[in-house]
């Protein structure tokens, strides 16, 4: 990396045609195509969810594909149930695996993020929103600068359904708010029509049988089955789970007696289980109220990711510490395959309701997804260094009354996401050390950069913000520079040495035939959060491009639909044309700040039984 060098740059180019970056996706639900649960229109049943999840597969081939990774207990049994039939004996358990096949990087090199959904079927959002974050995925790729850089660096395994046998239950019997499987051991004598199965969520075998987070009870619906990984739903996750995350980074064969030794920071891969409701984002340690040994980086994730969904956090050591978990999922994934593990409690109600689902739930979890998934490749180093808070793209270099370049400024944080749970006290493990350094990368992301490469740059600090400090650089487009779109990657230091994730923008190079030519402006303007950017028109003489921006992990939010958006310039955002150009000059007026996070836990909890 260039060390400490001017603030204007050449690069030997054409003019610069700027795209925004953050593309807002909109989704609409096919009710006709695919079926949704009675009386709830905005959740996928399991049937549409099913063809969902293989329609996405087949509109996108280059970027999913579709594993069955096993059976659901009904299905190993070839067996029913008779007082809630099935309309088969049983179902295969499915993962989606998205990633980009053109990426030069092989499986073997990218980041490993595993999301679980459906472990309990009563929770109707956790399925449908994977499902959304899938869609936001495979739509965004090459829409999205983030996105297309996360799926090229990085595999994003989704099991949407864990429990199909009893989400089918809990569907056409929703009176039964299904937590369990379906397996009856001895509870078919003992227990009630709706109390038999097993807790998949306390069957993981980390802390297995523990009384204080589990019962021994095969009735009650924390009952953690006859042996660690007793059910075959358990199973499939763990055997899938051993075969995407690395082997070699340290897998311990006696977790148990290992709860005080960190794993260390260059241990890869991330693990999530979606369930509702609460408000919450759990993370180890759960079979206790006690911090693991890798605190402060999975507790820096976690408010980080607060900072988009408002929610709060129950882990040990922490105040919203609800009550022990002992062989559930989480505890499970960091302790016995060092992989940094997490959970969301979605919204108020286990049958959510429809609007608060598309008004806040997808559009605050949605964020804090893409957030965790760009940290996969070093998931116990990177949360702990600074955020790009705003990105900005502007056509500021001018020579003559000539735009020459581009000018790229950026607010960086070391602080802002990791301290927004307003009720907490400030993180200074993480989030006291400031910004040191701000670099920027054409066309080479942080990760691939190697020494002596010429496009890569150290930011001129011009706003000395103790908090938010504010860097720039321009860079100047003189002849050679190749047509088409280039990609911006822009990446924080803290004063420890701790990098941050990377933040991405696109824009566009276009040969012009005129001998004065100028920058062609955009009209869309990125979707952050629930809000998005306004857009005004002024007219000017000469169209001109004003900042774009791009802010920590903004995602599309709506609901889904299968239709694929071109790939193509055409498919991206509408500029002007040169040889037409618009008599009002559309531009944007992008805030350094991002737009206002919803903060603390749903004024209300359900009191109908145990959510994780």
């Amino acid at each position: 990396m260039v060390s400490a060098v001017p603030s204007r740059h050449r690069l030997h180019g054409h003019l610069l045609r700027c795209v925004v970056s953050l593309a807002a996706i909109a989704f609409t639900v096919d009710a006709v195509q695919y079926d949704t649960i009675d009386k709830y229109d905005c959740f996928r049943s399991l049937e549409g969810m099913t063809k969902s999840m293989f329609d996405l597969a087949e509109s996108y081939p280059d970027l999913s594909s579709v594993v069955d990774i096993g059976d659901s207990y009904l299905k190993s049994k070839n067996d029913n149930n008779d007082d809630y039939p099935l309309p088969q004996n049983g179902y295969d358990i499915y993962a989606m695996v998205i990633t980009a096949s053109d990426s030069p990087h092989p499986s073997s090199a990218k980041g490993k993020t595993l999301i679980i959904s459906g472990v309990h079927p009563r929770e109707y959002a956790p399925p449908e929103l994977t499902m959304r974050f899938a869609e936001s995925l495979l739509t965004g790729y090459e829409v999205d600068a983030d996105i297309t850089w996360i799926l090229q660096h990085t595999e994003v395994h989704i099991i949407f359904q864990v429990n199909p046998d009893s989400r089918y239950v809990t569907e056409k019997y929703p009176k039964t708010f299904w937590r369990k499987n379906q397996n009856p051991g001895n509870g078919r004598e003992n227990c009630k029509a709706d109390e038999i199965g097993v807790d998949l969520n306390r069957n993981f075998g980390f802390k297995w049988g523990d009384q204080d987070g589990a019962s021994d009870d095969s009735c009650d619906s924390t009952y953690h089955g006859r042996g660690p990984g007793s059910e075959p739903e358990t199973r499939a996750v763990v055997d899938y789970a051993k075969e995407i995350f690395p082997e070699e980074q340290g897998r311990r064969d006696d977790p148990e007696g290992s709860t005080n030794v960190a794993f260390g920071e260059d241990n890869t891969g991330i693990f999530v289980d979606v369930h509702a409701p609460g408000g919450y984002i759990f993370y180890p340690w759960g079979h206790k109220d006690r911090k693991s040994p890798d605190d402060d980086a999975l507790q820096a994730t976690a408010r980080k990711m607060s900072y988009y969904n408002g929610y709060v956090l129950w882990a040990g050591g922490q105040p919203d510490f609800q009550y022990a978990a002992s062989g559930d999922s989480s505890d499970y994934m960091y302790a016995t395959l060092g992989v940094a593990s997490f959970g969301l409690e979605l919204g108020e109600d286990f049958y959510e309701d429809c609007s608060r689902f598309e008004n806040e739930i997808v559009p605050g979890n949605l964020p804090a997804l893409t957030y965790l998934v760009k940290n996969a490749k070093k998931p116990f180093s990177l949360a702990k260094g600074p955020d790009i808070i705003s990105l900005i793209v502007s056509d500021d270099v001018i020579q003559d009354g000539i735009q020459y370049g581009i000018k790229v400024t950026v607010v960086a944080s070391d602080s802002r996401l990791v301290n927004s749970i307003s009720r907490y006290p400030d993180f200074p493990e993480t989030g006291g050390q400031g910004v040191a350094e701000v670099r920027v990368y054409l066309d080479v992301h942080p990760d691939d950069y190697e020494e002596g490469d010429a496009l890569a740059w150290e930011m001129q600090l011009i706003d000395n913000d103790s908090e938010e400090p504010k860097f720039e650089l321009e860079v100047i487009s003189a002849g050679g520079f190749s047509a088409g779109r280039h990609t911006l990657y822009v990446q924080a230091k803290d004063g420890a040495g701790y990098f941050g994730p990377t933040t991405g923008a696109f824009f566009d190079v276009e040969m012009r035939p005129t001998k004065s030519p100028s920058l062609s402006p955009t009209t869309d303007s990125p979707s952050h959060k629930p809000t998005s950017m306004p857009t005004t028109d002024r007219p000017s003489k000469q169209p001109s491009m004003s900042p774009t921006t791009a802010k920590p992990s903004a995602l599309p939010t709506g609901t889904p639909s299968t239709a694929r958006p071109s790939k193509s310039p055409s498919g991206s955002p509408v500029t002007a044309s040169p040889s037409n150009p618009p008599t009002g000059n559309p531009t944007l007026n992008p805030s350094v700040s991002p737009t206002t996070n919803p903060t603390g836990p749903p004024s209300s909890l359900p009191t109908s039984g145990p959510s994780r």
